[in-house]
Parts: C-alpha cells; structure tokens; sequence
C-alpha cells in the first residue's frame, strides 16, 4: 500500500532556534522598554546567527521573518530609548529642589 501524502516522507522545516532565541530576547526587551542596552545587542546578535543559520540550511529551517522582526524591534527600543532618556552631563551636580520645612515658615 502506498501512502497519499507525500509529506510523510519529506522532513518539515521548523524555525531555526537561533531566530526563536532572537524574537524570544526582543521580546524580553520590549518588556523592558529597551532599557536593558545588552539584552537589545543579543537580540540583533541572534537575529543574524538566525539569518545565517537559515541561510546555510533553507531545506531544513525558517525563520527569516522572525529574525528581520527581532531586528527591528531592537533598533526601534535603542532609538526610542535614546530619544526619550535625558543625556548624563559629566562635572554639572544635578539640582535637587530645596524642600521648605513647616519649622521654616
């Protein structure tokens, strides 16, 4: 008896892990609002052991889209991130407001 289908016989591609750990981190980083410098680096590292990975195996891993998207995400969060956060002046004390006391007055 032969079988009908045919995809039985030919190995499903999954995603490469490489690209699931760079999604999973950019993830991770989001959740963090993009603060955590190091985890957005990881996440662009990933991504592009995933692309290579994906590359050099095409009949055996996907991925492709996941790694662009961690890609994205992490250059989006380190922009955002440096818009938003003031920049550290060196030599210049930061002002504290005086607080007036109730004995003050």
């Amino acid at each position: 008896m032969e079988r009908d289908c045919p995809s039985r016989d030919t190995p499903r591609r999954r995603h490469a892990p490489w690209a699931m750990t760079a999604i999973v981190t950019a993830l991770v980083a989001l959740l963090f609002q993009g603060s955590l410098l190091p985890l957005n680096l990881a996440a662009a590292i990933f991504a592009v052991m995933g692309l290579r990975q994906v590359q050099r195996q095409p009949g055996r891993y996907v991925g492709r889209a996941l790694c662009w998207i961690a890609i994205a995400l992490a250059l989006i969060l380190a922009i955002l991130n440096a818009m938003l956060q003031p920049p550290v002046q060196e030599g210049i004390p930061e002002s504290v407001p005086e607080q007036r006391s109730s004995e003050a007055q």
